[in-house]
């Protein structure tokens, strides 16, 4: 009966957030409909760049994100007021070994995930294609540097931790014991990105992220290491295009960091447990 309660009320977590992109998405539709509607022509070729214009689209990604921050955040915050009562010591979650080993689980993780792309690309290409066009949408020269970085790698993760792990990672818990619902929970935010390339890597993470809500039980340590990681993407890429380096130095060093990301990332995961604790999920 657990499980069944748990699964299904983690379903339910997961249809929110979907179901919220939907319903911003049609409202541009809706607008030019009225625009229409109204007597107002839109050329074909201004209403295809609106639909493209990935200023705008970083902009509704945003306003997603900040009702489900507001709603579900606020619902996290209830739920956990009124049912959980282990403490979370956050001054451990912000000590400096802690923020450097999350921080340092991120760096490997990127590498990590390049090699997952890698394989990806050479297994199917046309599927790695969209994802390189799709990515062209939140490259920090679409708006203001500030205003991407703050979208994607700033808001967005706050967002999808209290969702992914707050609510349906803890609440897959109460029925479930850690590894399947660390694949569940990572699975179900692997889906919510919508394209091959992403699900598959963010399945990964998702995984890993769980175990980091796991230990910490609270969304502070999963934040910490979802902001390194998105930060730092846009970081490498920065450094990668303005170093001044040899594009075979480049390639060399970038082959050497994925072949030590396994590695890296393993010690990364010891040393987290090392300095963290588990604390258990209360039902």
């Amino acid at each position: 009966m657990k499980k069944f309660k748990s699964t299904g009320f983690a379903v339910l977590y997961l249809v929110i957030p979907i179901l919220l992109q939907f319903i911003i998405g049609i409202e541009l539709m809706i607008q030019i409909f009225l625009m229409q509607w109204r007597g107002k022509e839109i050329p074909d070729n201004i209403l295809k760049q609106m639909l493209r214009d990935y200023g705008f689209n970083l902009i509704l990604i945003a306003m997603t994100n900040l009702i489900l921050i507001a709603g579900m955040g606020s619902w996290y915050y209830f739920i956990r007021k009124r049912r959980d009562v282990s403490a979370v010591d956050y001054r451990k979650i912000l000590s400096l070994k802690t923020v450097a080993c999350l921080a340092a689980m991120a760096f490997f993780a990127q590498y990590v995930c390049s090699f997952v792309m890698t394989v990806i690309s050479i297994a199917f290409p046309h599927a790695f294609e969209n994802y390189v066009k799709l990515m062209e949408g939140v490259d920090i020269n679409v708006l203001p540097a500030w205003a991407t970085l703050f979208i994607v790698a700033v808001w967005a993760p706050l967002a999808e931790e209290i969702v992914f792990r707050a609510m349906i990672f803890r609440t897959l818990r109460k029925g479930f014991a850690f590894w399947p619902a660390a694949m569940l929970s990572g699975v179900a935010f692997g889906m919510y990105h919508m394209n091959l390339v992403q699900g598959v890597y963010a399945s990964l993470l998702g995984v890993l992220l769980a175990y980091i809500y796991e230990k910490t039980n609270s969304v502070l340590g999963v934040y910490i290491f979802h902001l390194s990681f998105n930060l730092m993407n846009y970081g490498i890429s920065f450094i990668q295009q303005h170093a001044g380096l040899p594009e075979f130095l480049q390639g060399l060093i970038t082959l050497v960091l994925i072949a030590a990301a396994g590695p890296g990332l393993a010690v990364c995961i010891y040393l987290f447990s090392k300095i963290c604790w588990k604390q258990r999920i209360k039902n």
